[in-house]
């Protein structure tokens, strides 16, 4: 009956007792999306060191070429 009524005023309990205000399945989704922006940066930043490994590459294949013109 009481956790009824702090639910309705956007009160709730969460595993150890502890009085929150945000829904524990809201809590859960807020975890996930963090989790899932880690992996999504992680991953940007695994593709930025491919594109910078590989304009290196094709500037040093440019200057070459350019050195086999003259």
């Amino acid at each position: 009956m009481a956790k009824d009524i702090l639910g309705e005023a956007g009160l709730h309990f969460d595993e150890l007792n502890k009085l929150r205000v945000l829904d524990p399945e809201v809590t859960q989704q807020t975890i996930e999306l963090k989790e899932e922006c880690k992996d999504f940066v992680d991953k940007i930043g695994q593709f930025q060191k491919i594109v910078g490994g590989l304009i290196e590459l094709v500037d040093q294949l440019a200057k070459e070429a350019e050195n086999e013109k003259t």
